[in-house]
């Protein structure tokens, strides 16, 4: 009997022990799931500071430091690695940083044959605002000066100030050329060199700027989505103003090892609940950005606007009145390298990821577009390519876009077909553009100076459709 009642209590301490193993291991996945889920919303929230962060990262690789000019002497090509860049005008690049003080911007007036358009914005890609010929100083030029917060020393008379809520800055320009012949490109290079940023303490002798050409340089401005990119994140967290819209983000990154102040050190489970999040975050945004966050345009066709609805009407800050969008945002962000203060003024973007039968674009099959004709711009239209994942550029590709002002085959109605694949249909080089086996793309078209037509619905743009030559 003494034995059977061993043999009892036995079985019953086996039973509680594998009971307690079994809740331990329950609450260790459920601390893990919690730990990833916290990863991928790190990422989406962070992604325009990811792209600051990272395009400063590949410039740098380049030469480009602090208040230097990069600039083209060459259109952009594959090698310029950013989100949903465009061949059509050369990029103007630089950044800066008012911690030790305020920056002096200095835009040149437009000349003759070549002006600029672009945005000054903080490490967020919050526009600033708007420079150049369509900015702010309607190509007379101007001096725009960055202050850091709470900022109460001498200013620069006659100058437009702003207070930048970051203490990192950057802008993207384009030079506005009538066509990409050699000469005007050293127009665009010739302007470039005019422009100025250096610390307003120094404005009575202004130091020497660098230009750097970066035309042809492999320039990798694309976060890279894996576990590493949280020390990216840590790092820059390190640098930046926390913001008390931001307060309850940072203790979700306390959750997941990254606090300001405090040092980065993750273990193995850490970087390899990194890698599964990340990978998550970007499969979430390219899904969230194609097919469910933007209004589609034309009804029944696969094209939506590049930005969603109240974007605009917050100057691509994502701060309405009774919430943050930090949501919307990180999907926007895998998909743009820039904000603009008044968009839709000087160009107008639409995409498409999916055929007519509402299929991903994949890069091993064959594809059409017709443009109708009398596509409403005073400029011109162009369309690109990107990778899917990357959104920037197929690599190793010659030929990424097409536009109305190169020699393209047009129909007998005016329209134009343009054709997507693997090779060019006989005769049809000039309005081809090749993908990639294996590779999901998508597409960008451009309104250089839109019409009333591209926003009132009365001209519309077709679907592209899986087709064979």
């Amino acid at each position: 009997m003494k034995l059977k009642k061993q043999f009892f209590l036995i079985g019953l301490f086996s039973i509680l022990v594998a009971g307690f193993g079994t809740a331990n291991a329950q609450e260790q996945n459920l601390q893990d799931k919690m730990f990833q889920f916290r990863a991928t919303e790190a990422v989406v929230w962070a992604m325009p500071l990811l792209n600051y962060k990272q395009i400063r990262k590949g410039q740098r690789a380049l030469g480009v430091n602090y208040n230097d000019i990069a600039y083209h002497t060459k259109m952009q090509d594959w090698k310029f690695q950013t989100a949903t860049p465009n061949n059509t005008t050369p990029y103007v690049d630089f950044f800066w940083n008012v911690e030790d003080g305020p920056i002096v911007i200095e835009i040149p007036p437009s000349a003759d044959g070549v002006g600029i358009f672009g945005t000054i914005m903080d490490a967020w890609q919050r526009p600033i605002d708007d420079v150049g010929a369509k900015g702010r100083d309607q190509g007379n030029g101007a001096k725009y000066v960055m202050l850091p917060i709470g900022y109460q020393g001498p200013l620069l008379p006659n100058a437009y100030t702003y207070e930048q809520r970051t203490n990192n800055g950057f802008a993207i320009l384009r030079p506005i050329i009538a066509d990409a012949s050699p000469e005007n490109m050293k127009k665009a290079a010739d302007f470039a060199k005019k422009i100025k940023v250096y610390p307003l303490s120094q404005a009575d002798n202004p130091p020497k700027n660098n230009y750097i050409d970066i035309a042809g340089k492999n320039m990798e401005g694309i976060p890279f989505l894996d576990e590493n990119v949280y020390t990216e994140l840590n790092e820059i967290i390190q640098e930046e103003i926390v913001e008390d819209q931001n307060l309850a983000m940072m203790g979700m990154l306390k959750n997941i090892g990254i606090e300001k102040g405090k040092p980065f050190a993750p273990d193995e489970r850490a970087k390899k609940l990194y890698a599964t999040a990340a990978q998550d975050a970007l499969d979430y945004m390219i899904d969230t950005y194609h097919k469910h966050l933007n209004q589609w345009i034309y009804k029944g066709k696969k094209w939506s606007y590049l930005v969603p609805p109240g974007v605009i009407e917050t100057d691509f800050s994502y701060e309405f009145p009774g919430y943050f969008d930090y949501i919307s945002r990180g999907p926007i962000y895998y998909a743009v390298i820039s904000s603009v203060k008044n968009y839709g003024s000087a160009t107008f973007y639409i995409d498409s990821a999916e055929s007519s039968d509402g299929k991903w674009l994949e890069g091993s099959e064959n594809y059409k577009l017709v443009v109708p004709p009398n596509v409403p711009v005073d400029d011109f239209w162009a369309i690109t390519v990107y990778d899917l994942k990357s959104a920037s550029y197929i690599r190793d590709q010659s030929k990424n876009s097409v536009d109305s002002s190169m020699d393209l085959k047009k129909n007998e109605d005016g329209s134009t077909t343009i054709y997507f694949g693997l090779k060019a249909p006989e005769g049809q080089e000039a309005n081809w553009i090749p993908t990639v086996e294996d590779s999901r793309f998508f597409l960008l078209f451009r309104f250089y100076g839109p019409q009333k037509g591209v926003f009132d619905g009365s001209w519309e743009l077709s679907d592209i459709e899986k087709t064979t030559f």
